[in-house]
C-alpha cells in the first residue's frame, strides 16, 4: 500500500524456488455463454481494467457467474 514502510508491513508467499506454475486445463463452455463472456471481457479492456500480457506467470480459467437478469 502507498505510504506503508515495508518495514512494518511486507507480503510474500512462501514458495519453494524449484516448483513451477501449473497451467489448468482449458475449459469448455455452452456457446450461448461464450458470446456473454466475450462481450463482459471486451467491456472490462475498454473500462481498463483489465489488460494483455505477453508472458504471464499466472493462468487461470475464466469462471462464469449467471446473474438473475441473465448476464454473466
Amino acid at each position: 500500500m502507498p505510504g506503508l514502510s515495508t518495514d512494518i508491513v511486507v507480503h510474500h508467499l512462501l514458495i519453494r524456488q524449484d516448483c513451477k506454475p501449473v497451467q489448468q486445463k482449458l475449459r469448455r463452455m455452452r456457446p450461448d455463454i461464450v458470446l456473454k463472456i466475450k462481450d463482459e471481457v471486451k467491456k472490462q479492456f475498454d473500462a481498463g481494467f483489465l489488460q494483455e500480457v505477453k508472458y504471464s506467470e499466472w493462468v487461470a480459467n475464466i469462471v462464469p457467474v449467471p446473474k438473475k437478469d441473465g448476464k454473466v
